[in-house]
């Protein structure tokens, strides 16, 4: 008979519970716009800053999260258009001097990584 050893029982605990928050983490509700750039779990902390959350989630001043929470009347921008992150960043009139170039949807994941990537 082999002795116990404890690192087995250790190692599989973490495989099985990486597969179980993996598993959570694709099929989830909420955080889907994170999901589309962290597609992966891990315990690695993706190092972004406060602007970068704000862009990524959609939180902050912008009309349509201030709208989700009934904080402002309708979610629009001052333009007409819906007034998302993705918005400002690449179609508002009134932030035209740093617009990005809008991704098409089949590439918007890569886009997402592109934008927190840029060291500018």
């Amino acid at each position: 008979m082999l002795p116990y050893s404890g690192s087995f029982d250790q190692n599989f605990f973490s495989v099985n519970c990486f597969k179980k928050w993996q598993k959570l983490w694709n099929n989830g509700n909420i955080g889907r716009s994170v999901h589309k750039i962290l597609k992966t779990v891990h315990l690695k902390p993706a190092f972004w800053t406060l602007e970068e959350i704000l862009f990524v989630t959609g939180h902050g001043p912008f009309p349509s999260f201030l709208n989700s929470f009934h904080l402002s009347d309708n979610d629009s921008c001052t333009c007409g258009e819906v007034g998302d992150p993705i918005h400002y960043a690449t179609a508002c009139p009134l932030t035209l001097s740093w617009h990005i170039r809008k991704p098409s949807t089949s590439l918007e994941s890569l886009w997402y990584q592109g934008v927190l990537e840029n060291p500018n």
